[in-house]
């Protein structure tokens, strides 16, 4: 029986915008490139490709289109899941691109041209730093960008599909007729949905960098995973300078969820390009993020093997660990800057506040690679004293957030995921107090459910020094946010 019976085919990677009667300044970006992850795997397995294809030659090959031509292409109807054909006509031809426009839609020339002007400007930039597109099904440098009205029907949530590239257009027609009953357009083509053009409030370019980022990471590993993938192209839109604030905003609104456990939620992609600039920022700029590109190890290993190539040895769990303090306090004068980003704002509020005591033992849960931020509010001539546990997982790993009245800072390691309990005494002084709480699962990748931990806390009028287990980092200086 053929193995397309088992593969669940959504040949494309979708980009939604929110949108309402009319296109607002608000709108999130939600890349479909996560739906086509399994089917993208079976097909790379069943048909036994090369892991690494070759890459595109240099530009310069004489364009196969002109100006006035006309081109069949295989779209997506989503409403149906159904794959159609199409016309389109070529309105520009550089030695990047061409721009196709689906027959029945008018365009602006000087809006094509601008949008030439811009890829240019994209393909550079994107393959100085990741390298170039992949050379499998043809021997022309140019990506094919094919302007459309992409049939996706109304949705009640409100989302209108901008656009999508196609990991199955990467395959000869011939190597998927045994698997699948879709076709491929047999060249690198991202689908770019009519609507991006006509308003000033969505960027189509920051779309088209996303995307042809894919296309770039895929032809150095088609089997990456899907949250480094993801990571990697917001990235890209933001090395671009494209305004990548709304995901940020959702992330910073939902911060429980998992990073590496994809939801393709928009605070997914705000986690994802958090971390992948964090890493920017702490060991080594665009020239790290371009090594994890061309690394062909996947998902944790892969940047833990880019880091150490550098001589960096830090552990994933503490660079994670790091890092969701820094999302917290973003104050990178902290320490050695390790809890703050220089180039970003973050702010995140607290999970939970807790304000009653004593508590006995409260039960919670964190997703997997998640953080939830635990805060203690109490008077101002009490001390604290609190207990964090878990049972046999070993997957909790707690830090403590100490801030005193004069601003001094101190993150210290209340609970590691060796030992199944931790606990602190925090003095009167001090006038905010956060557990972290993360879930770190052993191996990284490993899909697991929430994991479940526990915590008391009681007050007093005695005043204690700030005395946990485990190492203790002290830093001080004025939180950013306060300045």
């Amino acid at each position: 029986m053929r193995l397309w019976r088992y593969i669940t085919i959504l040949s494309l990677s979708l980009f939604f915008v929110m949108e309402t009667s009319s296109i607002t300044n608000a709108y999130g970006w939600i890349d479909g490139t996560p739906l086509l992850h399994n089917e993208s795997m079976s097909l790379l397995k069943a048909i036994g490709k090369n892991k690494v294809p070759t890459l595109a030659p240099g530009v310069g090959n004489n364009p196969v289109y002109a100006i006035g031509d006309t081109h069949q292409f295989y779209a997506l109807n989503m409403v149906n899941n159904s794959q159609y054909t199409l016309q389109a006509s070529c309105y520009a031809v550089n030695d990047k691109a061409y721009i196709f426009v689906e027959k029945g839609n008018s365009v602006a020339q000087d809006k094509i041209n601008a949008l030439a002007s811009s890829f240019n400007k994209i393909y550079t930039e994107i393959t100085k730093n990741f390298g170039m597109p992949p050379n499998r099904v043809d021997n022309d440098p140019r990506v094919e960008l094919l302007i459309m009205n992409i049939v996706d029907g109304a949705k009640q949530n409100g989302l209108k599909t901008l656009g999508y590239f196609s990991p199955i257009d990467q395959f000869q027609n011939i190597e998927l007729a045994p698997w699948t009953r879709r076709k491929s357009n047999e060249t690198n083509i991202l689908y770019i949905d009519l609507i991006s053009l006509n308003s000033n409030r969505i960027s189509v370019e920051a779309v088209i960098a996303h995307e042809f980022t894919h296309l770039v990471q895929w032809a150095r590993d088609p089997e990456e995973s899907t949250w480094v993938d993801e990571g990697l192209a917001v990235y890209a839109e933001s090395m671009l300078n494209y305004d990548v604030k709304e995901q940020i905003l959702a992330y910073e609104k939902n911060p429980n969820i998992s990073l590496i456990n994809w939801n393709n939620s928009v605070e997914n992609y705000g986690a994802a390009y958090l971390f992948f600039a964090y890493l920017s920022e702490k060991f080594g700029g665009v020239p790290l993020i371009s090594d994890i590109v061309k690394n062909e190890s996947q998902d944790v290993d892969g940047i833990v093997k880019t880091l150490s190539a550098k001589g960096i040895k830090k552990s994933f769990s503490d660079i994670f660990s790091d890092w969701v303090v820094a999302n917290y306090l973003d104050d990178p004068k902290l320490e050695d800057g390790r809890y703050g980003y220089s180039t970003l704002d973050v702010k995140l509020n607290s999970s939970v506040v807790e304000s009653q005591y004593p508590i006995v033992q409260k039960n919670s849960s964190v997703l997997p690679w998640s953080a939830k931020y635990v805060e203690f509010q109490k008077g101002q001539d009490n001390a604290l004293n609190l207990t964090i546990s878990e049972n046999d997982q070993n997957n909790i790993n707690a830090r403590l957030i100490s801030i005193g009245a004069d601003n001094k800072v101190v993150v210290s390691l209340v609970k590691s995921i060796d030992i199944q309990s931790g606990s602190a005494s925090v003095p009167r002084e001090n006038i905010k107090t956060v557990f972290a709480v993360t879930s770190q699962p052993n191996p990284p990748d490993s899909k697991q459910d929430s994991a479940i931990f526990a915590y008391s806390a009681e007050s007093h009028a005695v005043s204690f020094a700030v005395t946990p287990s485990g190492n203790k980092i002290t830093t001080w200086g004025s939180l950013k946010h306060d300045q």
